[in-house]
């Protein structure tokens, strides 16, 4: 772990001292999304209507030596009665070498891959704002994270490997003032490791994992916290499939009971169909079970269904989902429909 951290550090120093940059330039960037949800079943609530709250400001140069750097934040208000107050999050500053990519990242830059397995027409529907309780792996993006790619097309097969550090196991978003973060006292640090290739035309594979330390050099745990995932996806013609499967162990310290979660496991699919260059359909199936420590220890899984559909016209697109949850929170019969239709603007 410490040669991981010297090499980061090691890396970043070397290619931000002496170099000058040309002027950059600033963008706003973004959708405007209206949404209308209903849901119906064991969290029966309002009908909700919603509209995007959320753009990215950029910012891009190139330095004398060719390299580019990049900068962007997005403006999120938060969610209350007054409309929201301006919160930033989501900042990343990029550096582009001839040796691969240098950067920092505040709660971005996540390289979990189990959602790489998505053909949804409009989303993958477990990453969107209704709580189905599904736990995935842990993603680096938590944290204030710093990571290094090699170069793209540097490899065969179009390998590339990105590896990201996290020296605080805090997940507060840090401006570049501060100072003396308090630390965690469940977690120390965060590595993380992606490798993607492209082996033949249409055909996508990656992989992650990822390991939490124990906060302040503990070393008695019963379990350390480790995650990995697996994502495949392959385009033909018309038809787009994916699939991916994950795990994740959590932390368990030394007090175990019978309901001591040892591990989830995922498994999810999609199937995608481009009708024409305009219409869009797609179902997915998502499964998530617990594992654990005691085998007589009863557990449900989490399921999750959605149909889907989007049409395009020019800039604006509207989308469709139907979704079908089960055992909500993986509590029994906790069963839920949700319908969303979302009408997005590009610009």
């Amino acid at each position: 772990m410490k040669k991981i951290t010297k090499i980061l550090i090691s890396l970043f120093a070397s290619t931000m001292v002496s170099l000058s940059a040309f002027a950059g330039e600033l963008t706003v960037t973004g959708t405007a999304k209206a949404t209308y949800n209903t849901v119906s079943g064991v969290a029966n609530g309002d009908n909700t209507l919603g509209v995007t709250n959320e753009i990215t400001l950029g910012a891009s140069g190139e330095l004398e030596n060719g390299w580019t750097w990049n900068y962007g934040i997005n403006l999120d208000p938060a969610n209350t009665a007054e409309g929201g107050a301006a919160l930033n999050d989501d900042s990343k500053l990029t550096l582009a070498t001839n040796f691969g990519t240098l950067a920092v990242f505040g709660s971005d830059g996540g390289l979990n891959v189990s959602g790489g397995f998505s053909a949804n027409a409009y989303a993958w529907i477990t990453d969107t704002a209704f709580g189905e309780g599904k736990v995935e792996p842990n993603n680096i993006s938590d944290h204030m994270n710093m990571q290094y790619h090699t170069p793209a097309g540097l490899l065969p097969l179009g390998l590339q490997a990105k590896i990201a550090y996290a020296p605080s196991g805090a997940k507060l978003v840090q401006s570049g003032n501060a100072s003396n973060t308090l630390a965690d006292t469940a977690v120390g640090s965060m590595t993380m490791y992606q490798i993607s290739a492209a082996p033949i035309d249409g055909l996508s594979v990656q992989a992650s994992y990822g390991e939490l330390t124990e906060a302040n050099g503990v070393r008695d745990d019963e379990q350390k916290d480790q995650s990995g995932a697996i994502a495949v996806k392959y385009a033909t013609g018309p038809v787009t499939i994916g699939v991916s499967r994950s795990l994740d162990a959590p932390r368990i310290a030394n007090a175990v009971t019978a309901s001591t979660v040892e591990y989830i496991e995922n498994t999810n699919y999609s199937i995608g169909f481009a009708v024409n260059e305009s219409l869009s359909l797609s179902y997915s199936n998502e499964s998530s079970e617990r594992n654990f420590v005691t085998a007589a220890q009863a557990g449900f899984d989490q399921d999750t269904q959605s149909f889907q559909a989007a049409y395009t016209m020019g800039g604006m697109s509207i989308a469709i989902a139907r979704s079908d949850y089960e055992n909500v929170g993986y509590v029994s019969n906790a069963d839920v429909t949700e319908t969303l239709l979302a009408v997005t603007m590009a610009f």
